[in-house]
Order: structure tokens, then sequence, then C-alpha cells
């Protein structure tokens, strides 16, 4: 690569290559045959004036050019700084290639003004890193113009995703596409940066854009001069910054909503485990104990119906199923801080009643684990899968729904409690403990997910407890 500007310096002035006509440019190089100087803008060299292989007229170094101590530039680079320039004069922008500022701190490929408008071109095709690129943004922000850089593929700066949805519940912003809010290419190097770019694809004739992945130059610069691409990037940075702010707001909000979620269902398995002791012990104050326990369960209740209704629509949680599993998930879409605000307050509401029900738990959870006493009542073992010796046992098998075989185990003296009305019941398949025990002083063995015959009065207990139900009747 060398350094091949489109302007160069003649008897004072500044002449423009591409704005000589075809005899113009003749006379022009007569007269550099004969001895008139052309002077090379960037270093003060001397140099020479020709036409390209496709017909651009420029100026070249009339020595070695990498003594000159500017960046080369390549053909390509030629070609597209004098395209953005006849593309500026063409709209009636008052253009200069090469633009060098009056301080004389930095040069501009392309500069163009109408009315108080100021706008400067810059094209990188080789590499740059990203401090300097941003200096030389901030000396065109210093004196007030508008600064656009082609980037060849974007410098291959990584494209950097914003998450937005990696959280217990995904966030939706309502009327917002996903993928707006990914900051990729020109939209990272402005909400980042402040720099406003565009891609320069690896043909270096087209050029890209997040949503568009090759534009043609005349209407991208076309759409700078009339201030859309501007608009457009500013655009992006609002609604960039405006989600950022609502996700940062509902977020702990979401955390604390997560954990009394959580809880939820740690007290609901432990509610059964406080009913099973309170129904495996005797006690001295049964009746005071019942009414207690009415109590927790209400306060549940009121802390489980509380937290349902904050996963509800009126407040933005709605469900939706993927699309590759099929599996329902739930989604909250964000709208307005206002929406929030109100989550907030539920949230704050619903952190009350848990602590209530806690307290009520707690308390009873430590008085039934301090204060019961075992029933003496014999216990009955009904176990699945279990040997026993012949003369020890009647053994029944039942085989419902494809279940292991189960025994039903009975002392010898026990032949009555045969006749004794039995149903078919359904356990759970998920039970606060690997053993029953009934009020009868019947104890189960590993009964999840069975369905066994069984005792009557241990099924209707069973059931009103929430172990499982009754299925069908076995006649005695």
């Amino acid at each position: 690569m060398v350094n091949i500007p489109l302007s160069a310096i003649i008897n004072g002035e500044r002449v423009i290559g591409p704005d000589l006509s075809d005899s113009e440019w003749s006379e022009l190089k007569a007269q550099h045959r004969k001895g008139l100087t052309i002077t090379m803008p960037c270093c003060g060299m001397s140099g020479h004036a020709r036409i390209s292989k496709c017909g651009l007229k420029h100026f070249y170094h009339a020595h070695r050019s990498d003594e000159c101590g500017r960046e080369p530039e390549s053909l390509d680079h030629l070609r597209l700084k004098n395209q953005i320039y006849q593309i500026c004069k063409a709209e009636g922008w008052d253009a200069q290639p090469e633009y060098q500022s009056p301080a004389g701190d930095w040069r501009a490929d392309v500069y163009a003004t109408r009315g108080e408008r100021s706008v400067v071109f810059e094209i990188q095709l080789s590499k740059i890193s990203q401090e300097e690129l941003q200096e030389r943004e901030e000396k065109y922000a210093r004196d007030g113009i508008e600064s656009y850089w082609l980037l060849r593929n974007y410098l291959d700066l990584q494209p950097y995703y914003e998450t937005w949805g990696d959280y217990e519940i995904p966030l939706n912003f309502q009327n917002i596409d996903r993928n707006d809010l990914r900051l990729t290419h020109e939209r990272l190097y402005y909400v980042r940066k402040g720099i406003r770019t565009i891609g320069i694809n690896s043909d270096n004739k087209t050029l890209c854009t997040t949503k568009n992945p090759s534009t043609g130059l005349r209407e991208w610069v076309w759409y700078v001069l009339n201030g859309d691409y501007s608009h457009y990037l500013a655009d992006v940075k609002a609604q960039h910054q405006r989600c950022a702010r609502l996700r940062d707001s509902v977020l702990p909000v979401l955390d604390d909503l997560t954990e009394l979620k959580d809880k939820y269902y740690y007290y609901r398995r432990d509610l059964k485990r406080l009913y099973a002791v309170f129904k495996s012990n005797t006690w001295d104050n049964p009746t005071t104990l019942r009414e207690e326990i009415k109590l927790m369960y209400a306060s549940f209740k009121g802390f489980k119906d509380a937290l349902w209704k904050i996963y509800s629509p009126r407040n933005g949680f709605v469900w939706k199923t993927d699309s590759y599993s099929e599996c329902k998930y739930q989604e909250l879409d964000l709208v307005s801080e206002n929406q929030i605000a109100s989550i907030r307050e539920q949230v704050r509401d619903l952190k009350e009643l848990e602590s209530m029900f806690s307290s009520i738990f707690n308390d009873l959870d430590h008085y039934l684990e301090h204060n019961g006493r075992k029933n003496k009542t014999v216990v009955r073992t009904i176990e699945r899968g279990t040997l026993h010796k012949p003369d020890d046992i009647e053994q029944v098998t039942h085989k419902p729904d494809n279940k292991k075989q189960e025994q039903v185990i009975h002392k010898p003296n026990d032949r009555k409690r045969e006749q004794e009305e039995k149903v078919y019941f359904e356990f759970v398949k998920v039970l606060p403990m690997p053993d029953l025990v009934s009020q009868r002083g019947w104890k189960y063995i590993n009964p999840y997910g069975c369905t066994w015959p069984i005792n009557k009065d241990d099924a209707i207990e069973f059931e009103q407890i929430g172990y499982g139900k009754i299925v069908k009747r076995d006649s005695p």
C-alpha cells in the first residue's frame, strides 16, 4: 500500500484531482512536465499526477511514500474516499477530501458541511486499536463534528450480546423485539463508546449493519446526510438504556419472589411431616393442638394465595411454550416502572405473610418435636417386597399399575382383622416420609406410588391428609 491522495497543493492552492475535467487534468500534467511543482498535502514532499486503472485522477509521492509518515492507503481506500466525496457534493454539501483541521491535530478522509452541520467520514480498512479509535473520535466530538467510521468487518471485534433472559424468570420487553436489544456491531460501538460506525464487507464494496448484511454506499451516505442514521443509533441507545433500567429495577424483586416461592414448596412438604407427627403421637392437649394446626393451615393458605396472585397475567406473568422442548415456562412482560413498583409492593406484603406463617410453623414444629409420646398401639406392618416365613404370614399379591408385588403381613392371632372392610388406595408418588403410620397403628412401608387394598378407616384418614385417594372398593 502507498499514500495516494486525491488532492495536492499547486501554486499555493489545494487542487482536488477528481474535480478537474479531462482537459484540465491533461493541462495540469503538461505544466507539471514543464516544471510545475506538485506538493503532497500530507507531508509537503513533491509528487506527481496520474490516473488509476479504474480512471480515478489522483496524486502520488515522487519518492518512497513510507517516508511520508502518514498511514499508507490502499486503492480500495482511495476509491471509497472518492465515492463518498462525490456523493456529498451531489447532495449539495460543501465537501473536501483529506481535510486538515485548522489546529492541525486531525485529518479526515472526507469532510462535508451544510448549514450548521459538519460531518466527517473516516475509512478504516486496516487494523486500529480501540484506544486510538476512541482518541480520534474524541477530537471530532470536541470540535462539534459528527463522525462516521467505516470499519472493515468492524475491526473483527467479537460481537457483544447483552444478556436479558438468563434468569429464573425470563424477561420480555413489551412491544420490543428481543433481537433489538442485542448490542452487536454498530450498536455496540455507539451504546458503549458513543462512536457512529458501519461495517465494510470483505469485498470492500458493500456495507453492513446488524439488520442489513449488505447495503450500498450511496444509500448509506444519503442516510447519514439526512440525519436518519444518527437518529437510528440514538433510538437504539435510548431503547437499550430504558430496558436496562427496567431490568435492573425488577431483578432484585424477582430474586425475592423466587426465594419466597422456594420457601413455599419447602413449607408444603413440611406441613405433611408435622401433621404426620401429630397423628402418630399422643398429646396432653390434643384439642388445642388441633386448633393450632388449623390456624397454621389457614395462614399457609393465605401465603399460598398471595404468592400465586403475584404470578398472574395481571402483573405481566404469562405462560409460554418452548418451541424445541415443548416445555412450559413463565415469562414476565415488562412494561413500565409502575408495573414493577406494584409487584415490589405485593412482594413486600408477601414477605409479611410468610413471616407470620413461619412463626406459627416453627413454634408448632418445636413443640411437636419435644412433647409427643409415641402411641402404644401394636404396630401392624404393610411392606412391599419383603419375604417372610410361610407359617408366619398370609401372602396377598396384587399387581395394579405394573407395580412390584406387595405383601400384607399379619401376626398369626390377627385373623379377625382380615375380615375388616378394605378399599383400594392409591398413594401419591411423593410422601413426607418413607413409612406411614395410621391412627389404628398400622404401618405402611414405602407405599409411594402403589395401589394397595388397605383398611377403609386408614384410607379415609390418608385421603384427608393428602397421602393419596381411594380408587375402588374391595368387598370384605
